[in-house]
């Protein structure tokens, strides 16, 4: 079977969780004998010569036409994160050439959902991913631009202006101005973002959570296929160690960014006396994008020769990584679905202590797997270490039965696939 594989960023230069699942997924279906190609944005919109061009820039053996388009071609930014009508008409011309069996869209943030009418148009059949809530959020994460959560477009989007778009506050939208142009992009986007997402033969939801959030704000649920993702096989080993060690050893591993907030882990730490407890928290700390939080979050932990911050690590380093940990902590501020360090923690044998938010209680169980706590609170997750201190058959005796398999996965997608 041929099939199209469509995602926002790709390897070698974007490597977070959409990217790694699109190609684990890619992966099983070449050791099920489909022929895959992964069509991805190359986000370079500073890039004007040529204006709009796919180019071949191959990965793991895989084809990936990779589209580039100067960000000139659309002066619209809200409207430019969801539709594109020369990037479309492009991927129109891809399609009439490639002829795939299916199409499966994994992001399409910046290439637009208006793929999904281009596609239907030929009579592709066609399957969604749910990655995140890109389809209702122009933040895609359902977090207020104040850090708090949102439950989806407020007031049919009008809520979303002084959010998402703060400048556009007070625009007329029917002014023929860039501004008001940009206020009707933003408003007719939750309608058009469900007409479109609608277009789809099967669309994948990673948890219950998030078909749930999708249904309440008004799409129906009996459309969405709940597919929890799975691990590639031999992508963690479990090591031989003996937890929990003294000091207990705790671990962050992820981008270093206000809403996975990691500095909830430097607060808990800083609340507990002693050298019973270090912390290790792996990512860069060199990312532009949040710098500002990422130096504010350096300066608190300096001193305390507790807390170290060793950078990023790369997939061959995954196994000692997660053996040198004894806990690992995902405290996000978001919806998460389910980070895939989750998934690799619990097939390495690491225990997790993660916020109740979202997917993340829908694959910890307190006192099985590890331990949910209170999302935002520094104090509540002081006290479960505390409470694993002071126990450490928390942590021993939990059972730490690994995740479902890409296999798995595969085995539903396939069929998907034929209709």
């Amino acid at each position: 079977m041929k099939l199209l594989f469509v995602v926002h960023q790709f390897f070698p230069d974007c490597h977070s969780g959409t990217e790694q699942y699109t190609l684990a997924v890619a992966r099983e279906a070449r050791r099920r004998g489909d022929d895959v190609v992964i069509l991805s944005l190359e986000p370079n919109f500073g890039w004007s010569h040529p204006e709009l061009v796919i180019f071949d820039k191959p990965y793991d053996d895989f084809r990936v036409p990779r589209l580039r388009y100067y960000e000139k071609l659309a002066p619209n930014l809200v409207l430019r994160d969801y539709e594109n009508p020369r990037v479309s008409a492009l991927f129109g011309e891809f399609l009439d050439e490639e002829q795939p069996d299916a199409i499966h869209f994994f992001h399409l943030r910046h290439l637009g959902s208006d793929f999904l009418e281009v596609a239907r148009a030929r009579g592709i059949r066609m399957v969604v991913n749910l990655m995140d809530f890109w389809y209702l959020c122009p933040r895609f994460t359902l977090l207020r631009s104040d850090g708090s959560l949102c439950e989806g477009p407020p007031d049919e989007g009008r809520g979303c202006v002084e959010c998402a778009y703060p400048e556009l506050v007070g625009v007329d939208p029917n002014a023929d101005t860039l501004e008001g142009e940009s206020l009707a992009a933003l408003l007719r986007r939750p309608k058009i973002q469900f007409e479109r997402l609608a277009l789809a033969d099967e669309i994948v939801a990673p948890s219950r959570f998030l078909a749930g959030m999708f249904a309440r704000n008004g799409f129906p649920l009996e459309r969405l296929t709940v597919v929890p993702y799975g691990l590639e096989p031999g992508r963690v080993r479990a090591l031989e160690v003996a937890r929990p060690r003294s000091p207990l050893r705790v671990g962050f591993a992820g981008v270093l960014s206000p809403w996975k907030a990691p500095h909830l882990c430097v607060e808990a730490l800083q609340q507990i006396e002693g050298d019973g407890i270090e912390l290790t928290i792996h990512g860069r700390t060199d990312e532009g994008m949040f710098q500002e939080y990422i130096d504010r979050m350096l300066e608190s932990a300096r001193g305390d020769t507790r807390i170290r911050f060793p950078g990023p690590f790369d997939h061959g380093q995954l196994d000692q990584v997660m053996a040198d940990m004894d806990v690992l902590v995902v405290p996000s501020l978001w919806y998460e679905n389910t980070p895939f360090v989750v998934l690799e923690a619990l097939e390495a044998g690491v225990p997790v202590i993660v916020s109740n938010l979202g997917g993340l209680s829908e694959v910890v169980e307190t006192g099985r797997n590890g331990y949910l706590f209170e999302a935002g609170s520094a104090d509540a997750l002081a006290q479960v270490l505390r409470d694993c201190l002071a126990e450490p058959s928390r942590l021993r005796d939990l059972e730490l039965r690994p995740p479902g398999s890409i296999a798995s996965n595969y085995e539903v997608f396939r069929p998907m696939y034929e209709g």
